[in-house]
């Protein structure tokens, strides 16, 4: 899959899960005008396409994400002299303007930059513990290709 449709397929997942927030907000509006109670009206009559298929994960480019459940990404905690800053809140991107966030980083003295689409991606690159690695900025971008993109909010 190219960058560019990766690009719009997370611009249309965001745009989702906003409608689906926005479901959430009426939902949970409707909650408070019955004083707290379970909601209870039927689900929606449209049944999601994605409910019944079955299939590989999509995962958009950048750090591929660990199982939280594997032994391999339990880390033992760190003393308290070597415990890291406090995570940065990373907010999400608001389509459609924004498509990615965009990295500036030293790596081993060498700027280089990279594009992710997911706010946990940003945090994990964030958590990075490495002496020769350090992340320099962080920005939200509209990315139209490597070498055409728009700062729109600067995070870091």
């Amino acid at each position: 899959m190219g960058l560019s449709q990766e690009i719009r397929i997370l611009d249309l997942l965001a745009y989702r899960d906003a409608e689906f927030l926005r479901v959430r907000e009426c939902e949970d509006r409707i909650r408070q005008i019955l004083g707290g109670e379970d909601f209870p009206f039927p689900p929606p009559p449209v049944p999601l396409p994605s409910a019944g298929r079955r299939g590989k994960a999509f995962r958009p480019g950048g750090l591929a994400s660990a199982d939280k459940d594997s032994p391999s990404s339990r880390k033992p905690p760190l003393p308290p002299s070597e415990s890291p800053s406090p995570p940065l809140d990373i907010p999400p991107l608001i389509p459609p303007q924004e498509n990615c966030y965009r990295l500036v980083f030293l790596d081993k003295g060498e700027t280089k930059v990279s594009y992710l689409q997911n706010p946990r991606q940003v945090q994990e690159m964030l958590s990075l513990a490495c002496p020769t690695f350090q992340i320099t900025c962080v920005e939200t971008a509209s990315l139209r290709t490597l070498d055409d993109f728009t700062t729109l909010r600067r995070i870091l």
